[in-house]
Formats: structure tokens, C-alpha cells, sequence
């Protein structure tokens, strides 16, 4: 039997679906652990794994609200997310997951699944032991952002980072984009036809297709007529208007909603008529029986309003969003706004459109029944399993490596932009 250590942050998006991949590998005989936050105890408990907790419930409901306006936007106060890294010891909780792979590790019995980009703590210890590794992204934008994500973590960041990697015998990181691609394996928990969308994955990542985490069930109201779900997910990186908008917007039709929110301080202080709240629901069950979804475009929502074939309409802001609604856009699966077009008009308006789509379901039939099938866990578990007795010291390019197997052309170019970045 072997280790199959699961390592991911964030929200149900980030966490969920690898808890179902999870209890794909635990069904196929190895020890699980996922390596996570406490949040997740009981959702984790549920699908009969065993848990190491990384923060405490308080611990990681702070770091949410305290990550909150920096998520929007890093850039715009690239200090203040250096103060956020160090007021909520996320430098020292790195090198705490370091420890924690390196104890559970059994060499050649051993593989870590990480989640691309927040994963450091595995790519360490692949460069420190050789423990397998294999990085699962959970939306494109992990990719599509990455070189602003790399520049972040050297300019802004470093510091902090330069100090694990030498606790650890490491030499700091310089080049953060070749380094966060630095595992052989790369799963991308999307699609074909969804990367295709957009800007597409890097060549070699493998698109396993959607992985719906969310798979607790319960019983579904009797309501008279279904009405519109309106969720914003389960973390706190959301703009301060987007409940009050979809809720008026579904007021303006006259259509019932369900408003679905476990952070009361996004909530507007009263809800117009018809707008029923719930702190949490089960969505697998829900989805299915709602007239259409407003959300606010995370790739867990979408995946899962896509396996019910339920109409989708987006409120997109922030991070991972906007690209992912475009992406839906352009396949003609969905329809969304920008945040500088949320009035309750527009809104108002692509709902009711969305409603009265009669050919929608038919229509995306094909896409939800792939979304809905068990053929995405079931590749990224497969790859997983493929890693076993792979051992071997992860190595990072020498950088005069790469510049020897430059084109002449590609080195002139570069003498070009060095010499233009040289003081006059």
C-alpha cells in the first residue's frame, strides 16, 4: 500500500476536488492524507481519509478575511502582501508542510499531489529528497497569471522566501516561473474544450476535465417553483455589491431566489422580497432542481452548474474569474458582466434571457455529461499511480544552461533589452 499525500490551500474549489481524487486513490487501495486546512475536517472525515491540518478553524477563517482586499489585487499594494505573509506566519507555515512531507515520506512508496502554485512546500522536498511529485491546477488562471504571480513572489516576496529555502539547505529561487512548472507532472483539472476557450495550458500539462468536489448530497426543498441560486462560493476574495446586485436582479423579474452565503458580512442588511438565505447548501442536490445559478464565476460553481446543464449567468470579479467567464462566454455556455457593467438592469436582464433559454439544456447536454462523468478523477488518479518509484532529486536548470541553447537571434535580442535596462 502506498502514501498518497494531498496537498492544497484555499477555498472548496482548491480543496474539494482533491479530496474526491482522494477517494478515487483510497478506492484503489493506497493510504490517503490530505495536507489541508482544519476548515476541512469533517469533509475530509466524510470521504473516509485520514487528515493533517495545517491552521485552526480561527486561524484560517482570519487569514481569509485578511487576504480578502489583497487577493483582488496584489499589485496594488505589493507591501501589504508581504505584511499579510508575515502577520499570518504563511513563511513559517511553509517550512511547517516541508517537515510534515519529509515525516511521511517512504522512498519509493511515497507521492505528493500539490496544487500548482501554493505546492512550494512539495517542489522543496522533491528538491530535497526526491519525492515524486505531480502539480494539479484547478483553474487556467493558475497558468495565465503566472508570470505576474512569479514577479510577485521575487520582488515582493523574496525575502521571506529566500529565508525557508536557506533553513532548508536550499538556494533561493530566481526564476519562479520555471520553478513552480519545475514537476514532470502537470494535471489541469479542466477540460479540453474549456482550455481551447482561452488562453491554453503549457504544452505537456494533461487536461483531465472538470473534478466536482462537491458531492455531499441532502434533501431539497418543495419549493412551489424553482427558484434562481445565487452563490458567491465560500471565501471571502468578493466584491462588497455582488449579493445586493443578483438579488435585485432576480426581484426586477420577479422570479424567488435562494441566496446561499456562510459570511454574513457580504450580506446586504435586508434581502427585497422573495430572496430566501441559507448559510450553506448541498449543491449537488440543489443544482439540479434550480431554475438557473448567479454566481460569481469559481470553477467549482460553474463545473458543477454545467454537469445539471443549469443555466449560468456571472457576475465575475477578481482573480481566476474574468477569465473563466470568458471561457464559458465563448463556448456559449454561459453569460456574464464585468464588474464596471453590475447595475441591476444588465443583471436583470441576461437572467431573464438565460430563463427563457427553452433550448439551453438540450443544448449543453454533451458538455454536462462529461462534466458529470467520473472520467476526470479517474485520469488524475491514473497519473498519480504512474509517479510511484519515480524517486529522484528534483534539479533546477542552470541558467547558463539555458542561455547556451539560445538562438542567435533570441541572444541579441536579450543583449538589447539588458542594455536598455542600464542606467543612462
Amino acid at each position: 500500500m502506498a502514501t498518497m499525500l494531498l496537498s492544497t490551500h484555499g477555498t472548496n474549489g482548491d480543496v474539494l476536488p482533491f479530496v474526491r481524487i482522494g477517494r478515487e486513490l483510497a478506492d484503489r487501495g493506497h493510504d490517503v492524507v490530505v495536507m489541508t486546512h482544519s476548515w476541512f475536517a469533517d469533509r475530509i472525515a466524510a470521504a473516509g481519509l485520514r487528515h493533517l491540518p495545517i491552521d485552526t478553524d480561527e486561524g484560517y477563517d482570519r487569514h481569509l478575511d485578511d487576504a480578502r482586499r489583497y487577493m483582488l489585487d496584489p499589485l496594488k499594494d505589493p507591501e501589504g502582501v508581504l505584511a499579510l505573509y508575515r502577520r499570518n506566519g504563511l513563511f513559517e507555515l511553509l517550512a511547517d508542510e516541508v517537515r510534515m512531507i519529509e515525516e511521511h515520506y517512504r522512498p519509493g512508496e511515497t507521492v505528493v499531489v500539490a496544487r500548482h502554485t501554493s505546492g512550494i512546500a512539495a517542489l522543496m522536498a522533491a528538491e530535497r529528497r526526491g519525492v515524486p511529485v505531480a502539480l494539479v491546477s484547478v483553474t487556467p488562471h493558475q497558468y495565465v497569471s503566472l508570470p505576474v504571480l512569479a514577479n510577485l513572489f521575487r520582488r515582493v516576496l523574496g525575502q521571506g522566501y529566500d529565508e525557508v529555502f536557506q533553513e532548508f539547505g536550499l538556494r533561493p529561487v530566481r526564476d519562479w516561473t520555471a520553478y513552480l512548472n519545475g514537476a514532470k507532472t502537470q494535471l489541469a483539472l479542466w477540460p479540453e474544450w474549456f482550455d481551447a476557450a482561452g488562453q491554453p495550458a503549457p504544452e505537456g500539462v494533461v487536461r483531465c476535465g472538470f473534478v466536482l468536489g462537491d458531492t455531499a448530497e441532502g434533501p431539497v426543498p418543495d419549493w412551489d417553483e424553482p427558484p434562481v441560486l445565487i452563490t458567491g462560493g465560500t471565501g471571502q476574495v468578493l466584491h462588497d455589491r455582488f449579493y445586493d446586485v443578483a438579488a435585485r436582479a432576480c426581484r426586477r423579474i420577479g422570479r424567488k431566489a435562494l441566496l446561499v452565503n456562510r459570511h454574513p458580512a457580504f450580506q446586504p442588511e435586508s434581502l427585497p422580497d422573495g430572496v430566501e438565505w441559507m448559510p450553506s447548501a448541498p449543491f449537488a442536490s440543489f443544482m439540479p432542481r434550480v431554475a438557473a445559478v448567479v454566481h460569481h464565476g469559481g470553477i467549482g460553481t460553474l463545473a458543477r452548474a454545467l454537469s445539471s446543464a443549469t443555466p449560468q449567468v456571472l457576475l465575475a470579479h477578481g482573480v481566476d474569474r474574468p477569465d473563466n467567464a470568458e471561457r464559458l462566454e465563448c463556448a456559449g455556455v454561459a453569460t456574464w458582466l464585468p464588474v464596471t457593467h453590475w447595475t441591476e438592469d444588465r443583471a436583470a436582464a441576461l437572467l431573464a434571457r438565460a430563463l427563457e433559454d427553452g433550448g439551453y439544456r438540450e443544448r449543453v447536454a454533451p458538455l454536462a455529461a462529461d462534466a458529470a462523468s467520473e472520467n476526470a478523477v479517474r485520469v488524475a488518479a491514473d497519473h498519480a499511480e504512474a509517479l510511484l518509484g519515480t524517486d529522484a532529486v528534483m534539479t533546477r536548470p542552470d541558467p547558463r544552461e539555458r542561455l547556451a541553447r539560445l538562438t542567435p537571434e533570441q541572444r541579441t535580442r536579450l543583449a538589447a533589452m539588458a542594455r536598455a535596462r542600464r542606467p543612462a
